[in-house]
């Protein structure tokens, strides 16, 4: 594996550790002497599902709450900016340990490793040295997890005399909802007042919110647009000889949470001080004492637990895709956020979505993500099939978009295809875990307050009912594009009037996707059907008769619309066929995956998207083989307009372990991050997590996130690698064994 910016290893748990080698600020250029557009820091991952800590390689740590709103606890002054220093004395020396310009930034000064739950910084001075870690810990259940990060530093006196000095460590106090964090300071809708308190060994920031508006912020447990009840923040030493404060200035820093440790270390003796920074949702002192209690620890990090946890893929001969498995499992996990307004656990897709623009988007990802933990947590599973439930409306509408806590909408889309990804969790979760009971439990449809229970069993028919008569099909009888499917591009950079192809729009993904996903649904509702007696029994026939007529219909169609071609279609937008003669890639994976489309035409249709969307790729199919769509802000060769897309590669993969299950196995560790490592190893966002698409071969930036300032800030962590890889590695072993 490539060691340009770093290597990977193992801790004495087989877990895999991450060393960052390359040094701080992160600059690359490509061939052309283009800049490469990549934040100068790197980031790693901690968390569980009740808080979110993004540690740098420079040492700095940004502390992000999804749990209600998403929120950023120690915001900066500019966008995407943190607050948080560290300081080391000693002698007549200080040394600024964090951030690019800091220690850390040196590796030959600072060794940096990241691992399940941990960030480990180890610094070497002359006489001295010191590790810094900060370690989160697993969740007990899918709901849990202590919102809490525990900081540990350990001097050593590697002299001969003895040593004395202070160590002090700052964190900012600033709240800020990351959906305004553009807004100006005219806009304030909520006015947040911080309050110092005191605690024994420890200082926080209560925060007391005001509204103008009579209609905001009424009680916590609302569903609201604008936060007007965040989470404290308060730090808690475990040694009493360690000094923590609530500090407020004028200035940069505003407000501060400081701990402050003097010592006197004898030649070869060891110093450890250690500090809890907790994130307390219930807006109350006293939890603070509470989450000391459940976080005490006589290591630094919580490695055991996140082994005991974690699924560790003891039968996976291939060291490095075991270690790589494993990491995609530890980052699901740690990108899991609890929601408080649905009292479920959900998945997000990351990157400018949630960490950029502050919204839960969108609901397919959320149902792919899932996808895995069928698998290896089934409870996890479930909970994010009840959350994604409790976001869709009683007559069948999954809502596209949560902002805010709880306020979830389509905003200016109406897309027709997040009742086929539900489907498609759904039927992978019966068929792996054979859990039929789910259908029977009860959920609270959008938007869950005042609102009678539902069967599972209920809201499916609801969905599939707002698929066949709301989506409805088009004029060629394949199901309806409305204003996008999978790729909502078309609506952006396509310039025709709205109201002219909304209703007339069709989609073969769509049909592709209804034909293969209800072709599995029904069979494990005829199993719980045989399951059962009674009413549910019934219910659960009649559905699934319905949906074998409506995909057998949607199968008519689309072999009629087909008819001798090798490749399908795209779709049909603004009266014109798309993919006549240019490939797209977004229905290949469900039409190889249809169970009756005939073996030698499987065979034909994968010889073709070889030679027209394989050719010339590092990681596998790009979405189109000549982009068309002409667009000031989508290269031909980026994104929706031709780059490469883990969610349309993963179905790829299961088409082909119908047919040709060596095939697919190649695919999948083709678009593997080792992989990617090996190919681009000169880009940091190669090696740990990625963006949902990279650039394809077709432009000079290939193999990185797109490159325009919209998104180059924030192109990682996002959850469609680690859930696609994952999930395809257990599909394959299940399918093909």
């Amino acid at each position: 594996m490539s060691k340009k910016l770093g290597f990977w290893l193992q801790d004495n748990y087989n877990l895999p550790v991450f060393t960052y080698t390359g040094k701080l600020p992160y600059q690359e250029t490509l061939s052309n002497g283009q800049k490469v557009k990549l934040p100068e820091d790197p980031w790693f991952i901690l968390g569980n599902p009740q808080i979110t800590v993004f540690a740098h390689v420079g040492g700095e740590m940004e502390i992000i709450t999804g749990r209600r709103s998403w929120g950023r606890m120690n915001f900066g002054q500019k966008r995407n900016s943190y607050v948080n220093g560290a300081v080391l004395h000693f002698g007549d020396r200080e040394y600024e340990l964090l951030g690019t310009e800091g220690v850390a930034g040196n590796p030959e000064k600072c060794r940096r490793s990241f691992g399940c739950g941990y960030a480990e910084y180890e610094y070497n001075f002359e006489n001295v040295s010191l590790k810094r870690v900060l370690s989160v810990k697993p969740a007990d259940n899918p709901k849990g997890g202590e919102a809490g990060i525990l900081v540990t530093v350990e001097i050593t006196n590697k002299g001969n005399c003895k040593t004395e000095g202070a160590y002090t460590e700052i964190l900012g106090v600033n709240y800020k909802e990351i959906q305004y964090q553009w807004a100006g300071e005219d806009f304030r809708q909520v006015e947040y007042e911080y309050v110092p308190f005191s605690i024994e060994n420890g200082a926080g920031f209560e925060i007391r919110s005001s509204c103008k508006d009579p209609l905001l912020c009424q009680k916590p447990e609302d569903m609201e647009m604008i936060e007007g009840f965040p989470p404290y923040m308060a730090i808690k030493a475990e040694q009493d000889t360690v000094r923590v404060s609530a500090e407020t200035e004028e200035g940069f820093l505003g407000r501060y949470l400081k701990t402050e440790s003097d010592f006197s270390i004898m030649p070869g003796e060891t110093l450890r001080i250690s500090f809890l920074i907790g994130v307390l949702h219930s807006r109350d002192r006293g939890e603070m004492n509470c989450l000391s209690d459940k976080m005490k620890h006589n290591e630094c990090t919580y490695s055991k637990e996140w082994a005991d946890y974690l699924p560790m893929f003891t039968e996976e001969k291939d060291v490095d895709l075991k270690r790589e498995l494993i990491w995609h499992a530890y980052s699901l996990e740690g990108m899991a956020t609890y929601s408080e307004y649905y009292d479920e656990t959900k998945i997000p897709q990351g990157t400018c979505y949630d960490y950029e623009w502050g919204k839960h988007a969108s609901a397919r990802d959320n149902f792919q993500h899932a996808l895995p933990l069928a698998y290896y947590n089934p409870t996890m599973c479930k909970s994010v099939i009840r959350y994604m439930l409790e976001r869709t409306t009683p007559f069948g509408e999954v809502r596209l978009i949560e902002s805010g806590v709880g306020y979830a909408e389509h905003e200016g889309y109406f897309t027709s295809d997040q009742q086929l990804f539900l489907f498609l969790l759904i039927a992978e979760y019966l068929r792996i875990t054979k859990d039929y009971a789910i259908l029977d439990e009860q959920v609270q449809p959008y938007p869950v307050r005042d609102m009678a229970e539902m069967s599972v069993l209920k809201m499916l028919e609801k969905c599939f009912v707002f698929l066949k008569g709301t989506i409805r099909f088009g004029a060629h009888g394949i199901v309806r594009l409305y204003n996008s499917d999978w790729n909502d591009t078309v609506y952006y950079i396509e310039k025709v009037p709205y109201n002219t192809v909304v209703l007339t729009g069709e989609s073969h993904m769509n049909s592709a996707m209804a034909v293969s996903i209800l072709e599995r649904l029904t069979e494990e509702l005829q199993q719980y059907a045989r399951e059962k007696e009674g009413k549910a029994d019934a219910d659960a026939e009649k559905l699934a008769e319905s949906m074998k007529l409506y995909q057998e219909n949607v199968f008519s169609a689309f072999m009629e619309d087909l008819g001798e071609r090798t490749f399908p279609r795209r779709m049909y937008f603004a009266g014109k066929p798309y993919g006549e003669e240019n490939m797209f890639l977004e229905p290949m994976g469900y039409t190889l995956l249809m169970k009756n489309f005939p073996l030698e035409r499987k065979e034909k249709l994968y010889e073709e998207m070889k030679k027209r969307l394989y050719e010339g790729e590092i990681l596998g199919a790009r979405e189109q083989e000549n982009p068309e769509f002409e667009s000031d802000t989508y290269e031909k060769g980026s994104r929706e307009n031709g780059g490469f897309w883990w969610a349309l590669n993963g179905p790829v993969i299961m088409g082909l372990s119908t047919f040709a299950p060596e095939e697919a196995e190649k695919r999948l560790k083709q678009m593997t991050l080792k992989h990617l490592a090996e190919v681009k190893p000169e880009f940091w966002s190669s090696y740990w997590s990625a963006a949902d698409n990279l650039e394809s071969a077709l432009i000079i930036e290939n193999g990185l996130p797109d490159q325009t300032d919209i998104y180059a800030d924030m192109p990682v962590y996002c959850a469609h690698p680690h859930a696609w890889i994952l999930y395809c590695y257990y599909y394959l072993r299940d399918k093909c064994k």
